[in-house]
């Protein structure tokens, strides 16, 4: 699986693992009005420094638990 994702860091209460907000936009089916559709996802993070508000690139990888099936590639843009 090559899936990889721009989404921002919303928590990082636990120990290796990032909390990260993943938001997307498709169309009603019948009335196509954008609606949009928002995902809590677990990262790993094993080194990468980060902060609540960063903007990161996860990457879908092996189970590093029961809900972490990500793993946080590198750090693109830094919250001020």
């Amino acid at each position: 699986m090559n899936q990889e994702f721009l989404v921002k860091v919303i928590s990082l209460k636990n120990k290796k693992t990032a909390t990260v907000e993943l938001t997307k936009t498709k169309l009603h089916y019948k009335y196509y009005k954008p609606i949009k559709e928002v995902k809590k996802i677990q990262a790993h993070n094993e080194n990468i420094e980060l902060q609540i508000g960063d903007l990161v690139l996860i990457k879908a990888s092996r189970p590093y638990s029961a809900t972490k099936r990500f793993i946080v590639v590198k750090k693109i843009e830094k919250v001020i």
